[in-house]
């Protein structure tokens, strides 16, 4: 059987595994519905997490019943839906409930601290920054000691592009208290700063921290080896994330590093067979952009578009579910040469929210460099790369536009630097860097 064959069937094998998801469209609870956990994917027999979890909700849902004027239990039940959506991907299905069981506490006690917290922290789920910075602040207000307000508002001022706020947020979580998610939070501050080493050690610290086989541990894990891979350490990142698997056998973000490392070392049938897995296990749709993403790299066409369309259709779900998707529908178009002239619109909706944003800057200097405004796109990637972050894709991206001015020298150098802070870079672009990197150095030459 061909490789070609053998790949188009695992893209069918793929879609019909995604399919119920892709389909699914919850309704928003009317009354105070407060639904038992469904299965988890992927479990032939119940995990004790699972059934502990299960357990929990139905204590907390009698609580409730029984005493409905205490904020307490509404907040332990949303924690539950919302722990289950990270675990399981079904964030469609919970996110919604959460929700609707935070609304009914606020209705009950609207000055709560706890529920308003977090409302807000489902808020930035959601991708509606704006909003959950202001919840954040009346909280962290009324209580400057909460770990967890400090959180919230440090992860909103990230996404809002206020580092230096973002960086005084996590100094007050980490003497609040130092703990995985602070850990975390400075591992990715720094690393947005362009200190992988401290990111490193941070990271590490924050896995320390967490409890063998639980998912706050293995995602830490998980971003750990997602370090060392953009760093071209492919060997650590695959030994790190091989070590996820053997604590947590089901943790499909780990499957979706392996095929990371497979697809820097182009063994792409390998790469298909991780993701293939991990969309068995979760519905989150990021892997089916890596799929896409591999499809479209190896030249099957047919294939990339069945993806394309699901990742698309992912997004328009999203959206009916109050996410706000405009950076990632965008950035996934412009990818993949698909929507420019939309991609664009909504590259720019995302960066007048958030102007100093380095992903929507970056990204709203891609939309217009492929809407063939590469002068406009100059000074926003510039702009982008302010931080001194060490990521390959920006300086690939920066380099194209000046490219297209005519600065060849500085395109080099940019190409340069993409490699340099990320060796193997997405698998859609890596063969078009080094074959510009190929031309400009010939071209140097001649002169």
């Amino acid at each position: 059987m061909s490789k070609k064959l053998i790949s188009g069937l695992v893209v069918i094998f793929a879609a019909l595994s995604i399919g119920a998801y892709f389909t699914f469209r919850p309704h928003e609870p009317s009354e105070l519905e407060i639904p038992d956990l469904s299965p988890r994917t992927g479990e032939s027999t119940p995990s004790v997490e699972w059934k502990k979890a299960q357990a929990n909700l139905v204590r907390y849902r009698g609580e409730l019943r029984q005493h409905p004027d205490q904020i307490k239990n509404y907040i332990e039940v949303s924690q539950i839906y919302i722990e289950e959506a990270r675990v399981t991907g079904k964030h469609h299905q919970y996110i919604p409930l959460a929700q609707h069981v935070i609304d009914a506490a606020l209705k009950v006690d609207p000055e709560s601290f706890e529920a308003n917290i977090v409302k807000a922290s489902m808020l930035m789920t959601l991708h509606q920054f704006q909003e959950a910075r202001v919840l954040a602040e009346k909280a962290v207000a009324r209580n400057p000691y909460n770990s967890f307000a400090y959180g919230v508002l440090c992860d909103a001022h990230v996404e809002l592009g206020e580092y230096a706020k973002a960086v005084e947020d996590c100094d007050m979580m980490m003497k609040a208290r130092p703990d995985l998610r602070s850990y975390a939070r400075a591992s990715y501050l720094r690393e947005l700063h362009g200190d992988r080493d401290g990111a490193i050690g941070a990271m590490k610290l924050a896995a320390d921290a967490g409890v063998y086989g639980a998912e706050s541990r293995e995602w830490a894990l998980y971003n750990l080896g997602n370090i060392f891979l953009g760093m071209g350490k492919l060997d650590t990142a695959a030994f790190i994330y091989k070590g996820i698997l053997e604590e947590r056998p089901s943790y499909a973000f780990a499957m979706s590093g392996m095929a990371s490392v497979a697809a820097a070392r182009k063994n792409y049938q390998d790469a298909i067979a991780w993701l293939v897995k991990a969309t068995q296990l979760t519905s989150e749709h990021i892997f089916i952009e890596q799929l896409a993403d591999l499809y479209t790299a190896m030249g099957q066409k047919e294939s990339a578009k069945t993806l394309e369309d699901k990742a698309l259709e992912a997004f328009k779900l999203h959206e009916e579910g109050g996410w706000n998707v405009n950076r990632e529908y965008a950035a996934f178009c412009l990818n993949h040469d698909i929507h420019i002239p939309e991609a664009l619109a909504r590259a720019k909706k995302d960066y007048d929210s958030r102007p100093q944003n380095i992903d929507a800057l970056d990204t709203y200097a891609w939309a217009l460099y492929k809407n063939g405004q590469p002068q406009a796109a100059l000074p926003l990637i510039g702009e982008a790369m302010r931080m001194h972050t060490q990521n390959g894709l920006l300086h690939y991206h920066a380099a194209m536009i000046e490219h297209a001015l005519g600065k060849k020298q500085e395109a080099a150098a940019e190409l340069h630097a993409a490699f340099a802070a990320t060796p193997y870079l997405n698998v859609l672009i890596v063969d078009k860097a080094h074959e510009m990197l190929t031309s400009l150095g010939t071209l140097a030459s001649n002169q």
